[in-house]
């Protein structure tokens, strides 16, 4: 059966071939081709037909040929995925690690050879005179007989007569003369002077530019008569022209050859001991080099390399953390790693989230890489997360992440309490559903009662998910449908210098039983609230039982902590016992890298960079999406985002007065004795009624041009004035209703 593919193709019959072992051969490459396909195993009678990913796969009735024929495509057609013809080229030429390191290794060679050069002219120059030295020589004696000379000298110290001596030398010049009259002997001079000859001319014409280019054969003919020389001296000795090539520097790639001889540096391989490879040397993308070997037979297994691996990395030149050794299948197999340049020790990568237009906090977030550059992503929806360690190393940095994941989902609502009071998450008001700034006992006041919303609104949604069928609910966990269908947005709780409020909560009169029911409610919030999309993103420098009772910390299962000054600080982020099995940020010194703790182990991380203004700029992107969503509400929709705003006016009017409802009279009073020169104040000779009516018109136009754009408003209703008497005004309630308090 064929379907229609974007190419051509010609139909062919398998069975017009005849010849039998064609056949085979056919069907032998269908089936192979079939095996990667959903078609399952097929024949030369079924045949298959490998459509592109982007073709429809359900076949009409016009598009079936008689069964027997299968399509061939055009020449064209990439056929790189074919396992058959996988199957015919080698690994070691298709893989394109193995073809990294093949040229890392080359090019080490090329600049080790290249630093020899000097030593190389000199061999080659020695070699040459060496060569020009024994030609002369061999040529004066063929040419003269020379080898007369010597039989005559041992004739003479056996007191022979002249006679013999006279013979001897005639003998000679005959020889002599015969060889150079040789026809071999004359074209060779003949050959030699006419190329000398031609030389000379040449560097006569052209200079010794040209005239050098024709001196190489002259030099290649000495080299070689020097190098049999040489050869024929030291019989038992291998002369080498060219030296091993060594590593130049640490960063040279690291080869079998490299490791045996480091296995020998620190005695775990015997001189004649060699490892042996097991497949290709491999580097990635990033230059992260992977070798695996095995070691040979005796009592050397992987688990002493692994407690000499300090002693192994300095014998091949390399920090200990640039290297990492585990154990394959057996004892005697060994991977390999090793890093580019020490971990972490270049400039964080910029996070992924800076120029992504928007997220979906559903599939999580990339949050760093870890030493082997291997992206890490986390997933917050099931699991809250503490960050924790000392000022000025990142802590605030690393927390940008998660939540800039959350300001790019526009379903997913922000809460924010920055106990510090700084302007660390200024940005982030700009989308916030709710604001907690500082941590004086108003602001953590309202961070009490923020906690109990937040548990109504988690009763709520368990009570919603209860009550749909168990057909929309197999696991009672929220889902993305039912967030959009039951008006359950994801809310991420974002609280920095957490131990500043429960401080300000512990030092009140009563406060330690009111710190203890807040506590209560939040491990309540983080255990249960994941499942149904509330998600706490938490920061403390140093959360010791004292500011951060464990309680709230142990309910917490991703936690992250920057440098702290010991292993007792350390433990009191990533949780007691971390720093005793190897996982401390004690002492790690550095911007931007920390240890993250996961219910699956710990790992180091350099986090991916967000700074201040990317972070400023992702806010701004976020804001945007939320009002073309129609999601921008609370704080951010109110446009309460400084003192000037109209709505934070009033609402600082009615916290002073302490009322429900307010006249526009009476906000105007207020907001005239905290700055008389705005001209909220009734004018001389202006009439009640008249000022009533500007002040209230004033009001109504800057309330409606602060919630442009977020679908809220707030109307003038009829109240009761401070004065007791009735008119247009302003409800508390009302204003709380539009501004999400």
């Amino acid at each position: 059966m064929t379907t229609d593919t974007e190419t051509t193709a010609d139909v062919i019959a398998p069975t017009a071939y005849r010849a039998p072992e064609h056949l085979d051969n056919l069907a032998k490459m269908a089936r192979a081709a079939v095996q990667t396909t959903e078609a399952g195993l097929a024949d030369l009678v079924t045949g298959t037909v490998r459509l592109p990913a982007d073709c429809d796969t359900s076949p009409e009735p016009e598009d079936i040929v008689g069964g027997g024929d299968f399509e061939q495509l055009d020449e064209d057609h990439d056929h790189d995925d074919e396992p058959a013809l996988r199957g015919l080229i080698p690994a070691a030429f298709t893989d394109r690690g193995a073809w990294r390191q093949r040229r890392a290794v080359w090019t080490n060679a090329a600049l080790f050879h290249a630093s020899r050069s000097p030593v190389y002219t000199w061999r080659v120059l020695n070699a040459c005179a060496l060569g020009a030295k024994v030609g002369i020589r061999d040529a004066w004696t063929y040419l003269f007989a020379t080898e007369y000379g010597q039989i005559t000298d041992k004739v003479r110290r056996t007191a022979a007569g002249p006679e013999h001596i006279a013979d001897l030398r005639a003998d000679r010049r005959k020889e002599g003369k015969a060889r150079r009259h040789e026809p071999l002997t004359v074209y060779g001079l003949t050959g030699f002077t006419t190329y000398t000859a031609a030389v000379v001319a040449l560097g006569e014409t052209w200079g010794l530019v040209m005239a050098f280019p024709a001196l190489l054969p002259l030099f290649w003919m000495l080299f070689f008569i020097g190098r049999r020389e040489q050869q024929r001296r030291e019989p038992d000795t291998v002369v080498g022209f060219l030296d091993q090539a060594e590593p130049m520097t640490g960063d040279a790639p690291v080869t079998d050859e490299r490791i045996t001889r480091a296995l020998r540096d620190i005695k775990l391989l015997a001189a004649e001991e060699e490892i042996r490879p097991v497949g290709l040397p491999t580097r990635d993308e990033a230059g992260n080099t992977t070798i695996e070997f095995k070691l040979p037979a005796g009592a050397v297994v992987c688990g002493a390399l692994e407690r000499k691996a300090e002693a192994f990395a300095g014998s091949l030149g390399l920090p200990l953390e640039r290297i990492d050794i585990t154990q394959g299948a057996t004892s005697k197999d060994v991977t390999l790693w090793v890093a580019p340049m020490v971990p972490f020790s270049a400039s964080s990568p910029t996070s992924p989230l800076v120029d992504a237009e928007r997220w979906d906090v559903w599939k999580g977030f990339p949050f760093g890489r870890n030493r082997k550059g291997v992206q890490k992503w986390l997933d917050l929806l099931w699991s809250s997360m503490l960050f924790g360690g000392a000022q000025g190393y990142g802590k605030t940095g690393a927390m940008y992440v998660p939540a800039a994941a959350g300001v790019l989902d526009p379903m997913c609502r922000i809460l924010l309490a920055d106990f510090k009071g700084g302007a660390d998450w200024e940005e982030l008001e700009g989308v916030a559903h709710r604001v907690i700034i500082g941590a004086d006992p108003a602001s953590v006041d309202e961070f009490v009662a923020l906690v109990d919303e937040l548990i109504d609104e988690m009763d709520r949604r368990f009570a919603t998910i209860r009550r749909m069928p168990k057909a929309q609910r197999p696991e009672m966990k929220i889902t993305p449908e039912m967030a959009q269908t039951h008006n359950m947005p994801v809310i991420m709780f974002v609280a920095d210098e957490i131990q500043e409020a429960f401080g300000v909560l512990a030092s009140r009169e009563g406060g330690v039983k009111e710190l203890a029911a807040v506590i209560e409610k939040l491990a309540r919030l983080i255990r249960r609230g994941r499942a149904c999309g509330l998600i706490v993103v938490a920061a403390a420098q140093r959360p010791s039982a004292k500011t951060v009772p464990t309680d709230f910390r142990d309910v917490i299962l991703k936690r992250y902590s920057v440098h702290t000054v010991d292993n007792t600080s350390s433990d009191m982020i990533l949780g007691d016992g971390a720093a005793s099995r190897g996982h401390t940020a004690a002492g790690l010194g550095q911007i931007g890298v920390g240890i993250l703790m996961e219910e699956s182990g710990a790992e180091k991380l350099q986090i991916d960079r967000i700074t201040p203004a990317q972070f400023e700029a992702i806010c701004a992107r976020g804001r945007r999406l939320r009002i073309e969503a129609g999601t921008l509400t609370g704080y951010a929709a109110s446009d309460l985002l400084t003192e000037a705003g109209i709505l934070a006016q009033i609402r600082t009017a009615f916290e002073e007065s302490g009322a429900a409802e307010l006249g526009s009279t009476d906000i105007a009073r207020l907001l005239h004795g905290k700055d008389p020169a705005a001209d909220w104040g009734q004018r001389e000779s202006e009439s009640d009624k008249a000022w009533s009516s500007r002040v209230g018109a004033r009001l109504g136009k800057e309330i409606e041009a602060a919630l442009d754009g977020t679908g809220r408003s707030l109307d003038r209703v009829k109240v009761t004035t401070l004065a007791g008497s009735e008119g247009r005004g302003f409800r508390r309630a009302d204003l709380n209703l539009v501004l999400g308090a």
